[in-house]
């Protein structure tokens, strides 16, 4: 008869423990701790009791369920969209990079222009190559279409420079 008493006695021990109270208490280095006995050295603040399991499980609302679907987004949904976002962050990117690039070619063409139309108006004579690679002199009148065009290039390339 002593194995009886001796398992009710292991149940009753294991059910107080059970429904005891859980400490909460923070030492004087600002750690939280969580124990079934009371902080040693301290007054016992009044225990908490820890939250209670249902013993059934409650019931979905109908308005939560989704034809049997999570409410949130499933994890290859959530892939998909972070693949997504990586494509257009790198799509936008190549943009700045090639806006960036067309914007230097065409300040770059800009100084060019200035510097012949510069090195044009400053030189005492000007000549051109012809075709058989010879060196061709321009007359004034010559000269002077050459300088409207170089001006023309200017304006095409250094819009708003």
């Amino acid at each position: 008869m002593r194995p009886p008493a001796l398992l009710f006695a292991l149940l009753a021990v294991a059910t107080a423990a059970s429904g005891a109270g859980v400490y909460r208490w923070v030492d004087e280095k600002g750690v939280t701790h969580f124990s079934e006995l009371p902080p040693p050295g301290q007054q016992a603040p009044k225990p908490r009791k820890p939250p209670e399991v249902p013993s059934q499980p409650q019931p979905a609302s109908p308005a939560s369920s989704d034809a049997g679907r999570p409410a949130g987004k499933s994890w290859q949904e959530k892939e998909a969209e972070f693949r997504q976002r990586q494509i257009d962050r790198d799509a936008a990117a190549r943009k700045q990079e090639q806006d960036e690039a067309a914007a230097k070619r065409l300040q770059r063409d800009c100084l060019i222009a200035r510097k012949r139309l510069e090195d044009m108006q400053n030189a005492n004579t000007v000549a051109r190559l012809d075709d058989r690679g010879e060196r061709v002199y321009l007359d004034d009148k010559a000269r002077a279409a050459e300088v409207q065009r170089r001006k023309q290039e200017i304006e095409a390339n250094c819009a708003g420079r």
